[in-house]
């Protein structure tokens, strides 16, 4: 039987290139898009949407795949709202509002739409949660004082994933958090990405308790560690 994936984010370059990639690994691929992006041109994908600001739209898409398959093996969270950078800084006048969009997008609807699939990756075998993210999310890797919204907003997500690991790692839960090269071009916007979350990385070098399984880890493109 096919292992099941569904992509939260499938329609930017990194959604795209992630849709093409789990395909290539014969995974059953559902590839929401989110409102705003058209959906994935990827044929042999099953098209969702969701509304990052909308709890009802990531349980309505999670509805969806339960009355076609009834089970998840992976999720993947692709969420980006500032795909271009603010060049406004902190000691600039602060955009406020908009900074509250962007943290209710990069943060909070990664986890609504984790909250809404989480029965269905209970009911799987795989029970992998996955996300994509950028060096604006660490705040010792990110580097520079602009495109203040943008590391504000998606550094929380680290955190809401650190204690979503704590909960659920006990349940057999495992999680990959990939960091986009931000140098890439579109079709390698999400290179290697897939690799990284296929991959069962409990019996390499490291030992048992600090493997990528058994603590949160986020990893470029090169596989390298990327600092919180």
């Amino acid at each position: 039987m096919k292992k099941t994936v569904v992509i939260a984010g499938a329609g930017d370059p990194a959604g795209i290139r992630l849709a093409k990639d789990f395909l290539k690994k014969g995974y059953r691929v559902f590839a929401a898009h989110l409102s705003g992006q058209q959906p994935c041109p990827v044929d042999g994908v099953e098209a969702l949407e969701i509304d990052p600001m909308s709890q009802e739209s990531a349980d309505k898409a999670a509805e969806a795949v339960k009355a076609r398959c009834g089970s998840v093996d992976m999720l993947v969270v692709n969420y980006d709202s500032c795909p271009v950078p603010d060049l406004k800084s902190i000691l600039d006048q602060p955009d406020y509002p908009g900074m509250v969009r962007a943290y209710e997008y990069n943060s909070i609807g990664p986890l609504r739409a984790i909250e809404a699939f989480l029965p269905l990756l209970k009911e799987g075998a795989g029970k992998r949660v996955c996300a994509v993210t950028s060096l604006a999310s660490s705040n010792n890797a990110a580097r520079g004082f602009v495109d203040f919204p943008g590391h504000v907003s998606k550094a929380p997500l680290n955190m809401a994933l650190n204690q979503l690991f704590n909960g659920l790692r006990p349940q057999g839960f495992t999680f990959r958090v990939y960091c986009k090269d931000p140098e890439a071009g579109p079709d390698k916007a999400g290179e290697f990405a897939v690799e990284y979350f296929t991959r069962n990385r409990s019996n390499e070098p490291e030992s048992y308790k600090h493997s990528d399984e058994n603590r949160l880890v986020m990893r470029d493109w090169m596989g390298i560690e990327i600092p919180w």
